[in-house]
């Protein structure tokens, strides 16, 4: 009976342990699957032409937050459908990208979800989501490489600009002559030929002597103006008799000028009487009548002075 009773408890405890064992084992499958059992999801649906080798149980994110994973990738006739459970709802909006996109520069694939411009129209329910069709990282270094090669092929077959920097001696001649022109003038201007020679080679520092004395005047002139001194100073400080008598004279020209505008005094009502104008204008054009009828009666009085002063 005691042996009975030692067989029926050792089995109980193994009965225990094992059933310990696949609990935690439960546990941990989940933890590491990052399933939340108890928390709701949501289900999704993409169509793409090719995924560039996602799988199952890669992150999908959104607006950079990792939201769920991808669930299962189905290969159909001409496309691959690729159902996804994110932990929020998303709104889908014409615009919208589901993009394949690189996890890091060691491989692995991400699915990244923009729901398109905030103020577009949400697509519909019974619409099929596409996604576009994968940027492949080495593929496209692979095409930069290979446009890099064809670069340096033309520049070395003399092709473009560069390759005829480095093909063609004439551009190095002519480099090379400038070079020579260059150094000429260097050693004219050392030498003292020329004005800027003449300048460069005058060490008794009277150009320097000039423009510190020129700099003197110009800050003794700032300086007077400042102060109001002369003319200029006066007119500038605002506090003197001569910017008063500008003023003055300022104020009267504007009263004549108003005065005119108004049709006071006589250049007033030349200005702004009309009829005056006219009359004016009438008594200039009798004025000219009476000159050219002189003219032509001068001749005529110039000979009878001559007849009549011969008797």
């Amino acid at each position: 009976m005691n042996k009975y009773r030692r067989e029926v408890t050792i089995e109980i405890l193994v009965g225990l342990f094992m059933f310990v064992v696949l609990i935690a084992l439960g546990i941990f499958t989940i933890v590491l699957s990052q399933e939340n059992l108890l928390k709701k999801t949501y289900a999704y649906e993409f169509v793409f032409s090719e995924i560039g080798g996602l799988r199952e149980g890669d992150n999908v994110f959104l607006r950079g937050m990792n939201i769920g994973r991808v669930k299962q990738t189905d290969l159909q006739d001409s496309h691959v459908r690729v159902y996804v459970t994110l932990d929020v709802p998303i709104n889908l909006r014409h615009g919208y990208r589901i993009d394949v996109v690189d996890s890091s520069m060691l491989g692995g694939k991400n699915l990244k979800i923009f729901e398109g411009p905030e103020d577009a129209q949400e697509i519909g329910e019974n619409m099929t989501v596409l996604g576009s069709k994968p940027v492949e990282m080495i593929e496209e270094m692979g095409r930069a490489l290979s446009g890099f090669q064809d670069t340096i092929n033309a520049v070395n077959a003399g092709e473009g600009t560069l390759g005829k920097l480095l093909k063609d001696e004439t551009v190095y001649n002519n480099i090379a002559q400038i070079s020579e022109d260059f150094s000429k003038i260097m050693s004219r201007l050392e030498g003292g030929e020329g004005s800027l020679g003449m300048l460069l080679a005058k060490d008794d520092g009277q150009l320097y002597d000039d423009g510190k004395a020129l700099m003197a005047n110009l800050r003794m002139i700032s300086q007077n103006l400042a102060d109001g001194k002369g003319t200029l100073g006066q007119l500038m400080s605002g506090e003197d008799r001569a910017f008063q008598d500008m003023e003055a004279t300022l104020a009267a020209v504007r009263s004549i000028s108003e005065s005119i505008s108004e049709g006071e005094g006589t250049i007033g009502k030349l200005v702004r009487d009309a009829k005056l104008y006219d009359e004016t204008t009438l008594l200039v054009e009798d004025v000219r009548a009476a000159v050219d009828d002189l003219r032509e009666a001068s001749p005529i009085t110039s000979f009878g002075s001559v007849l009549f002063g011969a008797f």
